[in-house]
């Protein structure tokens, strides 16, 4: 009788423990159909490439291919650095403009050309152009580059920028 008695409680909860099992279970599946839900509601941003599709602000230069890199060109631009730029301008230290480094990786080259060549139109037009020149003393100047020398400059930070 110890026997039957034994074997009923091992089966009752063995019975019971099946039944709950199969209720978490029903709950879990309904948790992952309500996560996979809320997954599929979720709106995926694309990752955009923004040196690519980026803005390209206002102004003549409304695409801009990039040549292999030519040293020569850029040695030109950090001599133009040096006397039309860093009056205001540094690589690594804000001054009374930004840091310039790595912005060849945060601005499309359309964007920074058009800035050297044009700033007053961009700061008039361009809301990147307007927000950034809020966190600074000064705004740009046009300081009367011809579009081969906004490429030297441009070849320049390039270079900076690989470092």
């Amino acid at each position: 009788m110890k026997f039957i008695s034994t074997l009923f409680m091992l089966l009752s909860c063995c019975t019971l423990g099946m039944i709950a099992c199969q209720t978490n279970n029903t709950n879990d599946s309904k948790t992952k159909i309500g996560e996979s839900e809320t997954e599929e509601k979720t709106t995926v941003t694309p990752i955009t490439d923004f040196l690519k599709q980026g803005n390209k602000g206002i102004g003549s230069i409304t695409s801009f291919e990039h040549k292999p890199f030519d040293q020569k060109l850029a040695d030109e631009g950090n001599k133009l650095f040096i006397v039309k730029c860093t009056m205001c301008h540094e690589i690594k230290e804000d001054k009374i403009g930004p840091a310039l480094y790595g912005v060849t990786k945060k601005r499309t080259p359309e964007w920074m050309m058009n800035m050297i060549l044009n700033p007053d139109k961009m700061l008039a037009e361009d809301p990147d152009a307007q927000l950034l020149s809020k966190s600074y003393v000064g705004t740009m100047t046009a300081l009367g580059l011809q579009t081969q020398e906004a490429v030297a400059i441009l070849e320049y930070l390039r270079q900076e920028d690989s470092k």
